[in-house]
C-alpha cells in the first residue's frame, strides 16, 4: 500500500508542528511524530479498516493524545491518501471547508 499526502495534509501537518515546536518539549514532539509514523505505517500495511469512520466519507485516527486528528481516505486498492491534519481543539466545523480543498 502506498500513502501520499494532499498539499492540504502537508501545510497542515507543518503548521501542528510550528505550534508544538513552540508550545512542548522536544521529547513532547518526537512522541507525535513517532505516533504519526504508527498510523502511517499501519496504513502502508494495509490496516486501513481498522482506523475509525469519518462522515466525511474517509477515515480518522486520533494522534496520541495530542488532540490531533488525521483524515484519510482509500483512493484505489493500493493508495491511501492523507487528507488532513485537524487540531481538535479548533472549530470542527471547519473540517469539511478543509477536507474539499
Amino acid at each position: 500500500m502506498r500513502v501520499i499526502f494532499t498539499k492540504i495534509a502537508e501545510s497542515s501537518y507543518e503548521r501542528i508542528l510550528q505550534f508544538l515546536s513552540e508550545m512542548w518539549t522536544e521529547k513532547e514532539i518526537e512522541i507525535f511524530v513517532n505516533d504519526t509514523e504508527y498510523i502511517i505505517n499501519e496504513l502502508i500495511d494495509g490496516k486501513y479498516e481498522r482506523f475509525q469512520k469519518s462522515r466525511f466519507k474517509s477515515r480518522s485516527a486520533l494522534i496520541g493524545k495530542k488532540h490531533v486528528r488525521v483524515f484519510f481516505r482509500k483512493e484505489d486498492e493500493d493508495v491511501i491518501k492523507i487528507l488532513l491534519f485537524f487540531d481538535m481543539r479548533e472549530d470542527y466545523r471547519k473540517i469539511p471547508q478543509l477536507l474539499k480543498s
